[in-house]
């Protein structure tokens, strides 16, 4: 697997179709809510397995802490390691730029996903596109 961050139409192309599939097709969120104004002033990153891409997230960055989002893996790549992949490659470009903290707003249903990969979660549940969540962190 290959992280990097998206800089072609292809790879913002791909990555706005993973987040359709997965989002909007698979979890039923309307497309008003998915793609917002944000995706104009984060980073988006691509996961390549071979050629293809497969996943996706993104990163709002603030000035000791980041904020980590949409992070999308296609179905059939799922349980391949390829979201802890994206978390970590994350946390390395993290820890470089002086990072304190990463957090993110973790759908319930996958916080055992973030909680094995270092993530604790605090405050109460929310909705977020009809869907639970929590906000969760990791300390670097």
């Amino acid at each position: 697997m290959r992280f990097k961050k998206a800089e072609t139409q292809f790879e913002y192309f791909s990555l706005m179709q993973i987040r359709a599939t997965v989002f909007m097709c698979e979890q039923n969120v309307d497309p008003l809510l998915e793609i917002d104004d944000e995706d104009k002033t984060c980073d988006q990153f691509v996961v390549y397995d071979n050629d293809e891409i497969i996943g996706t997230c993104r990163v709002l960055k603030h000035e000791s802490d980041w904020h980590i989002g949409r992070v999308a893996v296609l179905k059939e790549h799922r349980k391949k390691h390829c979201g802890s992949f994206m978390l970590s490659e994350v946390e390395k470009i993290a820890r470089e730029s002086g990072v304190k903290k990463l957090e993110l707003g973790a759908q319930v249903a996958a916080m055992p996903f973030y909680e094995n990969n270092g993530y604790r979660g605090y405050g109460d549940i929310y909705l977020d596109a009809d869907i639970d969540h929590m906000m969760m962190e990791k300390r670097l």
